[in-house]
């Protein structure tokens, strides 16, 4: 339970520069008036999450932040979806991207390897853009796999899966929002190429069958981010 005063960014798209002055102007607040502020965040702060830049403004407040380390949705939501990120004989590296650059900007894709694992953050308001870019500038095959995990450890965790040619339309069809972890690469079949309808479940703190059919490898996940300050 929650003692103290809760307030929550909520950083939808289109808005999240705007959320983002409102969390400064909120631990400023506090500061100000003696209070004890904790800035809760989601996954790993340092990654794709603004941390640095928001230790950067605390100081700017004469504030030196205590950073408690998380974990990092680009590795857990994959493992909470159950697939490896890495995988002997199939990926032995891994990439993580984010889908939106500074100002909105899309950040350069690395180009097409056999054996990697690209996970991106962020993206999935993006997905149609992203598998086209994939396909055309990276290098990737049609058929690369594309698994999307969809609030994470939730109760209404789901997990999508596809290719880089149907996975933005079986977005569409599931309705796939944020916060969403994209996966693309082999390892996202390593556990499931082999399933038929309720053979198998996947693995982690949420459990649901899978649904195999023959145009598609899909199991059905949703959610909006929240940025919260607590003053306590």
């Amino acid at each position: 339970m929650v003692k103290g005063e809760l307030r929550i960014a909520r950083k939808q798209p289109g808005c999240a520069e705007k959320a983002q002055e409102q969390i400064y102007d909120w631990a400023l607040e506090g500061l100000q008036e003696g209070r004890h502020v904790v800035r809760l965040k989601i996954g790993d702060p340092f990654v794709f999450g603004r941390g640095g830049e928001e230790v950067l403004k605390f100081r700017e407040f004469g504030v030196e932040p205590l950073v408690v380390p998380g974990v990092s949705a680009a590795f857990s939501a994959p493992l909470l979806g159950g697939i490896p990120v890495t995988h002997r004989g199939v990926s032995n590296q891994v990439v993580m991207c984010t889908g939106y650059g500074r100002d909105g900007t899309s950040p350069d894709l690395i180009q097409y390897h056999e054996e990697q694992t690209v996970v991106f953050l962020m993206a999935v308001g993006r997905l149609h853009e992203l598998c086209a870019k994939l396909i055309e500038l990276a290098g990737y095959p049609n058929d690369t796999p594309v698994g999307i995990i969809e609030r994470a450890g939730c109760p209404d965790q789901r997990t999508l899966v596809g290719d880089l040619t149907t996975i933005a339309a079986l977005a569409d069809k599931y309705s796939i929002k944020a916060p969403s972890t994209i996966v693309v690469g082999k390892v996202v079949n390593v556990l499931l190429e082999d399933a038929t309808p309720g053979e198998k479940e996947l693995a982690g703190v949420i459990t649901q069958a899978i649904t195999v059919t023959s145009e598609n490898k899909a199991v059905t996940s949703k959610s909006a981010k929240l940025d919260c300050v607590l003053f306590a």
